[in-house]
């Protein structure tokens, strides 16, 4: 092993304050850096798994751009937030004593929840939640938590917030739970009720509609298409669908 003495005035330590006690950093020149692969080679497995072909990012960009492009508005953005104002003028009418615990069902009833909230003059406590059918089954009762509710809803009047009642399965589910575990009162409120025959009991209604809306593919204010245009300002429909 070759060490070489680095020179004089670089130093790592002192002892006395004399020159003469200074040690020396010595450089060791036999080591050699390790040939180690970048993280942005074409070596590293993990990153390259985790990986998007750009080709497919940009068909997926494409075929979002042009269902929104051929989608037919069934409900502008202004008269979503009126709708949007009368549920917080009915639920403050019926709410604003009873200390409610509101729960917004992840991930549609996100934008509802978060507009709907700030027109809310009175204290509520807000949490969230995030259910789904079980292996998809039709029948309801069964539920895959993949966020269970935390809050205390012994004796509380609860309130559940989500985009669409379009069979409204899950929902009740989620209602049936609150029950369950306590809620002395359990209220749903949806921006939308899907108009079909289908509904997982005969005559199932929220305890709040913000829009009836015929029963189409819907997209937009939490709704999705394949994931995407939640965020899309209005109640559109897919082509077709």
């Amino acid at each position: 092993m070759n060490i070489i003495p680095a020179p004089f005035p670089d130093t790592n330590a002192i002892t006395d304050g004399h020159p003469e006690s200074f040690l020396p950093i010595a450089i060791n020149t036999d080591i050699r850096p390790h040939n180690r692969p970048s993280l942005l080679t074409s070596h590293s497995g993990i990153i390259a798994r985790f990986r998007q072909d750009p080709t497919v990012m940009t068909d997926t960009v494409a075929e979002m751009n042009q269902v929104m492009a051929e989608a037919d508005c069934l409900v502008d953005e202004q008269q979503v937030q009126a709708a949007i104002g009368n549920l917080a003028d009915d639920i403050t009418a019926r709410l604003k004593d009873s200390n409610p615990l509101v729960f917004c069902v992840m991930n549609g009833g996100l934008i509802l929840t978060g507009q709907l909230l700030t027109r809310l003059t009175f204290p509520v406590q807000a949490e969230y939640l995030h259910a789904t059918r079980y292996r998809q089954e039709t029948t309801g009762g069964i539920l895959e938590w993949k966020l269970q509710p935390e809050a205390d809803m012994n004796g509380r009047t609860v309130l559940i917030v989500d985009d669409i009642l379009d069979e409204g399965t899950t929902l009740c589910a989620i209602a049936d739970y609150c029950l369950a575990h306590g809620a002395s009162e359990v209220l749903t409120a949806v921006l939308v009720d899907k108009q079909h025959d289908r509904k997982a009991r005969p005559g199932l209604k929220a305890d709040f509609t913000g829009l009836e809306v015929e029963d189409r593919f819907l997209f937009g204010y939490g709704m999705d298409y394949k994931g995407y245009w939640r965020n899309a300002p209005g109640i559109y429909a897919v082509k077709g669908l």
